[in-house]
């Protein structure tokens, strides 16, 4: 018989899924960094709320042995990922949200974005976390998810459809190769996220992370190989006045060095993991510093 406490067996259940992620050493970083966050998402998200059954304790534990025994991240086991207040659909083959660009989101990206935006661009959506929220943020924009991978396009389109009609109604998901299927489109704010780790890393990364698509990860022998592409083309997608925010995680030396001409500033933030080469990944470039309005 269903237990009537179907809230104290639902945090039954998260204890005892913890305490067994920690002993077998799984490595967080998928949207939670520690065995109970990481218990709480995946019981939360099988049981949205239902009442804790045996049938539901049998879904769960299997849930919980292909998370221990072939390392799959728990979005890939409930097909959802938290993004701030967002809750978006993650199908296996789609990067996973986790990017702290979500944090400065919530600043209105001040004291850079200097007034409203009315365009606004998401360069390699993946899932569209990024843009979707910022137009939750910035009710008056136009925003752009814009991804090459067709796995990505569907998830984003999806997401996309999943939200309040006054927000979709102002997205647009584009397949497209960065820039590329963009026509002469131009924006007061562009918001990145690309690959950027270096593919010596992923060949030793933790197993979890080998879940993911590789495509979405790999940045190339630095790491910066996509960058070279979008900063190539960057001025003459900003408007006059415009931003763009990006994230490279610990390179931001190497990135420093590599497009002196942004002026980056890398951003101080409250939530997200420093990084090994100082600072939380994240930086703003103002549009007057990496030549707005030049075509070509």
């Amino acid at each position: 018989m269903p237990s009537q406490h179907p809230d104290r067996d639902a945090e039954a259940l998260i204890d005892a899924f913890a305490a067994r992620l920690e002993a077998a050493g799984v490595v967080f970083g998928h949207g939670t960094d520690n065995a109970r966050d990481e218990a709480w998402r995946l019981v939360t998200g099988v049981l949205r709320g239902s009442r804790v059954t045996p049938r539901r304790i049998a879904e769960l534990e299997a849930l919980l042995r292909r998370r221990i025994e072939e390392r799959v991240p728990v979005p890939y086991l409930t097909g959802e990922a938290w993004f701030g207040d967002l809750r978006l659909r993650i199908p296996p083959g789609v990067m996973i949200p986790r990017s702290p660009i979500a944090e400065l989101l919530a600043t209105r990206i001040h004291p850079w974005l200097r007034r409203e935006p009315n365009r606004i661009l998401d360069l390699c959506c993946g899932s569209g976390c990024i843009g979707i929220a910022a137009a939750y943020v910035f009710r008056g924009a136009w925003v752009d998810l814009v991804d090459d991978d067709d796995r990505a396009v569907a998830a984003a389109r999806e997401n996309v459809r999943d939200t309040d009609p006054a927000v979709s109604s102002r997205i647009e998901v584009v397949a497209s190769d960065l820039f590329e299927s963009l026509g002469s489109r131009r924006y007061d704010l562009v918001l990145c996220n690309p690959p950027y780790a270096r593919s010596v890393e992923l060949d030793v990364a933790a197993e979890e992370f080998q879940h993911e698509p590789r495509h979405g990860l790999d940045g190339g022998a630095d790491g910066l190989a996509v960058w070279r592409r979008i900063v190539d083309d960057i001025g003459s997608r900003l408007n006059p006045g415009g931003v763009l925010v990006g994230e490279a995680g610990g390179l931001s030396h190497e990135f420093d060095a590599a497009f002196p001409q942004l002026h980056a500033v890398w951003v101080d933030l409250e939530r997200a993991e420093p990084q090994p080469g100082g600072g939380f990944g994240v930086f703003v470039s103002v549009g007057e510093t990496v030549g707005v309005g030049r075509v070509g």
